[in-house]
């Protein structure tokens, strides 16, 4: 018997979210987050439920959130996730309108890149990656190696997002697990357990990109037919 849509909603958008948003609360009660660092994460919940959609709304709110999500970042020292996400603010607003200049529904018109693209995307962000972890180490950064990749996936993302390649969730998703590393190696190795709640956002937005990465390439395939 084959799901309904609404049933597929409730079991892996809305249960999902909730049970995130239940476990970051418990978790900032526990280790006694500021709320400031805690806040925007539970903007952020519904903020990737849209943009798994492509609807573009998300980007307005993701960039208003993205303000109260700086603050939460300078406490943590990775500044170079500070200047992707100063950047993606920007880029989330240029995005907003070149979509809804290009609508699609709620989404847009998307595109994607040639295979000889794909491989020169490929070695400019290693190039930039190599020398962005340089600079960051230079500044006295935390885990300057992942926050560097971290911060050239934002960019690259940031930039495909606005034009409308699918391959910017798949670059997402990298950037992801690198966050994922990332706020392991502050909690775990760092003892910074009070950021416990940044990982476990971490864990549901990789899962919703994974969702995102689905939706983009199913519209894509549907604006072909």
């Amino acid at each position: 018997m084959k799901m309904s849509n609404k049933k597929k909603a409730i079991l892996f958008e809305y249960l999902p979210m909730a049970v995130t948003g239940i476990i970051i609360l418990v978790c900032t009660i526990v280790f006694k987050q500021m709320f400031i660092k805690v806040l925007p994460l539970f903007f952020s919940l519904l903020i990737m439920l849209l943009n798994s959609r492509a609807n573009r709304i998300g980007f307005i709110l993701g960039a208003i959130n993205s303000c109260i999500y700086i603050i939460g970042y300078l406490m943590e020292g990775v500044y170079g996730t500070v200047a992707s996400t100063v950047f993606g603010i920007v880029i989330m607003l240029i995005s907003y309108f070149r979509w809804k200049n290009n609508a699609y529904g709620k989404a847009t018109v998307f595109r994607r890149f040639s295979a000889r693209g794909r491989v020169l995307l490929a070695l400019v962000l290693c190039v930039a990656w190599a020398a962005t972890s340089f600079v960051l180490s230079k500044m006295g950064g935390t885990a300057t190696v992942i926050d560097g990749l971290t911060m050239v996936l934002g960019f690259a993302t940031n930039i495909l997002t606005i034009v409308a390649y699918v391959e910017a969730p798949f670059l997402n998703i990298i950037s992801g697990l690198c966050q994922f590393a990332l706020w392991v190696q502050i909690v775990f190795i760092n003892g910074n357990y009070a950021a416990i709640t940044y990982l476990v956002y971490n864990v549901y937005c990789t899962y919703m990109i994974i969702r995102t990465f689905y939706r983009w390439h199913t519209l894509y395939k549907e604006q072909r037919c």
